[in-house]
């Protein structure tokens, strides 16, 4: 019997069992007879290179014109991870290996298209005649020992110049790349990934800030999972159009020294343009009785002194276990009281979609681990979840060519759509199971005085990539849990840059992320794959929601019958998202939600609004009947090739006394 686990599960435990492979365990070697012995012969030669991994990446699109380079990233290890902190590290420090004999990569382009093949000469920079990076030295081939990280800023131009020499027509946006790793004693070490080299600008509202509130960087590295150093995440993050980055690198992984040099790092790279803010992801345990049961948590810090970590013990970093992934977590109470101490808040991370089993990874429980004891509050420091959690809704089980660009590549390894992994199918599960609970809850525990909602509960959306820049590859070992087919792990077309959340900060970003963390903290924010819709009541009705009087995302307005005329929304997108096909009302009560209303957009506002759009809430706001409820709104648009964006937000707590 085949067994079938989410996604989650696999990129973990594939790597989990490749681990105990390398440090323990063998196949047995045998000439191969019959398809199954080929198999088996298949399967050692995986295991006997288990330890040696290549890796190369780019960003998926290109924004940002400034930037006349396309970042190539390159990593190859030699060996599980022997910079980590788990006592595997510990272990892999006292293996010798055989250096990798790395004499170069090559890198070719073409255009996209059934018809186009690769041309035999790789692009060149440099010297060389051979290799794009010639990796050699004095004609001798680089010895790596542990690893080697290098990411090639190639020139736009000699692209430009590479495609025009070798294919007709032109100019070519959305091109494939190929990088192979040439190494003595190794075949070729292809990956395939696909760039579009002129990405349009995003839809834009004035002072919102589209980021990733969780992302994995180098600062994660076990033999599990790890990420990207920060310079070259920062340039395929504002390639993607970003302006800042919460850095949720894993507690397993962070000690003291580990997170100064990474608050250190992420002051270097933040400015004017981009920042970075750092927090981490928590591995806890949950608060259900006798339960060991494993969550992630993403902790940020005070927005008034992001800088400051959650001081402890062990530092300002909160450390679990002894570095390893599978080491105990910490109690979520006590987690929560650290963070709570520093002046920080925290989100519950993919709530519904567990880690791996072999983890003892579980999902979130509604009482014990969201609620406050008595449940008529969130547990201090929780502001919210992260139910959007991975843009994914394709998967590969081919994890270097998901885009089938080899010639003998079978079909059924592509990109296929993948129920299990859809992201929206995700999301609203998540929301179902927790978020819409939540806000009822909130309603009911109203104060006996009635001056506010009992409490509020916010949404935030990440892509939890490590790294990631082009899709979402493991690339480990044979991945036998899911399907015989992914000898070499499978990919998602999740990418850093594919889900946001957007923040309202009307002053800015500031200098190291306070407005951020002030906004996702309070809930003015929208979560987004493309398009932009906002809401808020003009309350001077002076078109404009930037007045201090005015009432907007995560907010709270007591008003009289009167003023509900006053709801102003204002929705943008773009050709690349596509024309508004939906723009969804729904009100939330003590007793749940209504069926959605679906708002009319004019035909000639169909991309923008062009400006705040009046809505009219009398008729929709009457079944509250005076009691605190709530609004939000859902958006979609489709592009001209059918595929469906989103924009979700957070709501807008109302009550109209006397209604």
């Amino acid at each position: 019997m085949m067994v079938h686990l989410p996604r989650r599960y696999l990129r973990v435990s594939l790597q989990l069992l490749a681990l105990s492979l390398l440090t323990g365990l063998s196949l047995a070697g045998k000439t191969p007879a019959t398809a199954q012995d080929k198999q088996e012969s298949s399967i050692t030669e995986e295991v006997s290179r288990a330890g040696v991994f290549f890796r190369a990446d780019a960003p998926r699109l290109l924004r940002n014109s400034q930037d006349p380079y396309l970042p190539v990233f390159l990593e190859v290890i030699n060996g599980v991870e022997k910079e980590g902190l788990s006592k595997v590290a510990e272990l892999a420090r006292q293996i010798t290996r055989a250096p990798v004999e790395l004499e170069g990569v090559k890198i070719f382009v073409k255009p996209t298209g059934s018809n186009r093949r690769f041309a035999a000469d790789p692009l060149l920079l440099g010297n060389s005649t051979d290799f794009t990076y010639d990796a050699r030295s004095e004609g001798k081939p680089y010895a790596i020992a542990d690893r080697v990280k290098k990411t090639l800023e190639i020139p736009l131009a000699t692209i430009r110049s590479y495609l025009g020499q070798h294919f007709f027509g032109g100019p070519f946006d959305l091109i494939d790349v190929r990088v192979a790793f040439i190494a003595q004693g190794w075949p070729s070490q292809d990956f395939y990934l696909r760039v579009r080299l002129a990405g349009p600008p995003l839809p834009r509202i004035p002072h919102w800030y589209r980021g990733d509130m969780h992302y994995h960087s180098g600062f994660t590295d076990n033999p599990a999972e790890r990420g990207y150093p920060l310079d070259v995440t920062k340039q395929a993050a504002v390639q993607a159009g970003f302006d800042w980055v919460l850095l949720a690198d894993h507690s397993t992984d962070l000690n003291a020294a580990r997170y100064a040099e990474e608050e250190r790092e992420a002051a270097q790279y933040s400015d004017g343009r981009f920042l970075y803010v750092v927090g981490e992801e928590v591995t806890v345990t949950s608060n259900k009785t006798d339960s060991t049961s494993t969550l992630h948590m993403v902790a940020l810090p005070s927005p008034d002194n992001p800088d400051k970590g959650f001081p402890g013990p062990d530092g300002a970093a909160i450390t679990t276990g002894d570095g390893s992934i599978a080491s105990p977590g910490m109690p979520l109470s006590q987690a929560l009281a650290r963070i709570v101490a520093a002046g920080g808040f925290a989100y519950a991370a993919h709530p519904d979609d567990p880690i791996s089993p072999l983890l003892r990874g579980g999902s979130w429980d509604l009482n014990a681990d969201f609620l406050a004891p008595g449940g008529k509050s969130l547990a201090p420091g929780l502001v919210g979840l992260e139910p959007w959690n991975r843009a994914t809704d394709l998967t590969a089980d081919d994890a270097r060519d998901p885009f089938c660009e080899r010639l003998d590549a079978p079909p059924a390894s592509c990109f296929q759509p993948d129920p299990e992994a859809n992201q929206y199918a995700r999301l609203e599960k998540g929301m179902a199971a927790y978020w819409l609970p939540l806000l009822k809850e909130g309603l009911e525990f109203t104060s006996e005085s009635g001056d506010a909602p009992g409490f509020k509960t916010f949404l935030a959306a990440g892509s939890d990539a490590h790294g990631d820049l082009n899709y979402e590859a493991t690339m480990d070992v044979t991945d036998f849990l899911h399907s015989l087919n992914r000898l070499t792990g499978y990919a998602e077309d999740n990418a850093l840059g594919k889900i946001a959340t957007a923040v309202d900060c009307p002053n800015g970003m500031g200098p190291r992320g306070q407005s951020v963390l002030r906004a996702l903290r309070e809930g003015h924010s929208i979560l987004t794959n493309g398009p932009l819709l906002i809401a808020g009541f003009d309350m001077n009705d002076n078109g404009s929601l930037d007045d201090p009087e005015d009432v907007g995302i995560s907010q709270q307005v007591s008003l009289h019958a009167s003023q509900l005329g006053l709801l102003r929304l204002e929705w943008i997108s773009s050709d690349e998202f596509g024309s508004f096909t939906s723009l969804r009302l729904i009100v939330g009560s003590s007793q749940g939600e209504s069926p959605p209303v679906e708002v009319s957009v004019p035909a000639a506002k169909a991309l923008a609004s062009g400006g705040l759009f009046p809505l009219d809430l009398r008729q929709d706001i009457q079944r509250l009947g005076g009691s605190w409820g709530y609004i939000r709104f859902e958006a979609r648009t489709q592009s001209k090739d059918g595929i469906e964006f989103r924009c979700y937000t957070n709501p807008i707590w109302v009550r109209v006394p006397g209604i």
